[in-house]
């Protein structure tokens, strides 16, 4: 049986007015980022700058726009 490779993660921070930051990269990010990093197989968490709450489903389903 293969062994399944891991994903590479993406932890993104979200701060107030619901602005996403990606340490990594140095910059801020959009949703629809987000998503194409999923797409491409990354593991995108997105966890509350100031509360360390993880939001990651939050933040893709506002951006789904449910």
């Amino acid at each position: 049986m293969a062994t399944k490779r891991a994903r590479e993660q993406r932890l993104i921070k979200r701060y107030a007015g619901s602005r996403l930051y990606d340490p990594g990269s140095g910059s801020y990010v959009s949703v629809e980022d987000l998503k194409r990093w999923h797409i491409e197989g990354y593991d995108v968490v997105v966890r509350d700058a100031e509360t360390g709450q993880f939001v990651t489903q939050e933040v893709l389903a506002i951006g789904s726009g449910h």
